[in-house]
Order: C-alpha cells, then structure tokens, then sequence
C-alpha cells in the first residue's frame, strides 16, 4: 500500500498556469481498489492516470456541488472526494453529498481552509475531511480525517458502476437576462461555454478559482465579465486565484459570497448573490463589495457596449 471593450486583448503572454488542470497520480494503492488523485474532475476522460470506475475512488481538486456529482456519478465512481468551497449557502458546496447518498456511493467533502482548491496533489497531502455523507460514514470515513483514511475506507465499499442520474440544474448555460447589447448568462461550469462571447456576462456556480481560467482560456472564452462564487477563499485564497488570472487576460471578474448565494447554482449567483472581491477591471466598471450580483453584471455588460461606468 502506497500514500503518495471594451473588451481588450489579453497582454502577450497572459496566460492562466495551464498545468492546473490534470496532473493524476495513484494516491493509494490495496488489494480492494485505488484511490486516483486529480485537479479537476472535468478532466476525467483525459487522465494521466487510467480510471477503473469499478474499482477507484476519485479525489479532486473541484467543489462538491450537486452538479459535479451528478457528472461523476454518471460515469460509475465507487467514491467520490471533493472540496466543500466553504459549504456556504444551503449547504450547497456540499449537496453533491446528498446526491451521492441517493445512489449509495460514499462521498465526503474536505475542507477548503486546509487545502488549496484545484491542487490534488495539496487536497491528497494536506486535506481534512470536513463532512462525509451516510454511506461514507457507514464505511468508517469521518470528519477530521486526512483524505487517505477515508479514502482507505471508501475502498471497503461496492464496486462502482455506470448510473442514471437526473440533474435538478441546467446542464447547459441559461438565458438570464439581456442588456446595453449584450446578455447575462448562468452556468454551473465555465468549461460548458466554447465561444467568446465578449458582449456578455457568465454567472458561474464554481468559485472563480484557476481551474476555471483554464477552461476559459482553451476554449477561446472571452466575455464582457464573470461572477462566480468566493468559495470561501480557503488556504492560499485558491478559490478565488481566478481574479488575478482573469484580470491578466483581460476580462473583468467579481466573486459573491459564499454565504449569499448557492454554489453550482448560476442563477443563484445572479439573483442572491452579493460581490465579496472584484478585480481590477471589475472595479474601473464600478462594481464594489457588497453590491448585489445583478447590478454588478449590468455595469460588466456597459462597460463592454463602452458606456461610463
């Protein structure tokens, strides 16, 4: 056993840290299955590491929101381990949880303050587990636990196998609202949207962390601006790394609280959501802390039509 606009151009060379994404390796090795560690569970099909959903716990990098489980338990995981963002609002950094329970696969949330969210590597070595759901628990997995133990638990469950699973989220970017030519638009996650869009606003259910830059920057997303969730910062202000990189790329970007709005939920973030950071390009808009998501993304869609903030 092993443990192992106005919308300007993006300055040459701006770039996210595209190693951030999928660097898989076998974070445990037993008799019973493995525990395979990735930075995105988006990145699933494209592993460094082959996955056997039989017989493999996936832990990753990425939030533990109702729609990530939904992809993962589609695909047949025996287990699943994420971040909670913070749990934030309703729970909802966690709802995947709930989701897993329904279809009798253990799952189990680490949390975001003792790791650095889209790091496997740092998730694997350095997370605590927050919450666990039923059949985690049943397996002996438990809250402050690091992750190799309740992944050495899971591995005492069934084998894993493909599932039907209905998603209560659009599974695809929806229509919010339209304006100063351009339109505002909610999604769970950024890697759903493949064009660049640059008169218009995404309203993200992910926090805005680097993974999502990632995703933007290989499909050629450039809108007018994203709001997404803080995700409660956590360790080395990871779950919000995307300001910074957005920012570089020349897109304007603004976070909500966690606790104001519903991780996963696009809609949500616009419609409850209140901005806790913005980057620069985001404030020369006019939006400010504690300001409402909806006004936020309308000064995003001026700015791009050129109007004064």
């Amino acid at each position: 056993m092993s443990h192992s606009p106005r919308i300007s151009a993006a300055p040459t060379g701006a770039t996210p840290p595209l190693v951030f994404g999928n660097r898989a390796f076998i974070g445990l090795e037993t008799a019973a299955g493995r525990a395979i560690v990735i930075d995105s569970p988006r990145e699933f099909d494209q592993s460094l590491v082959p996955i056997d959903i039989a017989r493999d716990v996936l832990i990753h990098g990425a939030y533990m929101a109702e729609a990530v489980a939904v992809s993962l338990l589609r695909r047949g995981l025996r287990g699943i381990v994420g971040v909670d963002a913070g749990i934030g609002r309703n729970e909802a950094g966690i709802a995947g949880l709930r989701v897993a329970d329904a279809q009798g696969v253990p799952a189990a949330a680490v949390s975001v303050y003792s790791c650095e969210m889209c790091a496997g590597a740092s998730v694997w070595r350095d997370g605590v587990i927050s919450r666990v759901n039923d059949a985690a628990s049943a397996l002996g997995a438990a809250p402050g636990q690091g992750v190799p133990a309740a992944a050495e638990a899971m591995l005492r469950g069934a084998a894993g196998h493909a599932r039907e699973v209905v998603s209560r989220l659009p599974e695809a970017p929806l229509r919010l609202t339209a304006g100063h030519g351009g339109e505002v638009w909610g999604c769970w996650s950024m890697s759903l949207v493949r064009a660049p869009h640059p008169r218009d606003v995404f309203c993200v259910g992910t926090p805005v962390d680097t993974t999502m830059t990632v995703y933007m920057y290989r499909h050629g997303t450039r809108p007018a601006g994203v709001i997404g969730s803080d995700g409660g910062f956590g360790r080395a202000h990871m779950a919000v790394a995307g300001l910074a990189i957005l920012e570089r790329m020349g897109i304007a970007c603004a976070a909500v609280s966690h606790l104001s709005a519903d991780l996963g939920d696009g809609a949500s973030i616009y419609h409850d959501g209140r901005i806790s950071r913005a980057n620069r390009l985001a404030r020369e808009a006019g939006v400010v802390a504690g300001m409402t998501a909806v006004v936020a993304a309308d000064l995003l869609l001026a700015r791009a039509a050129g109007e004064a903030a």
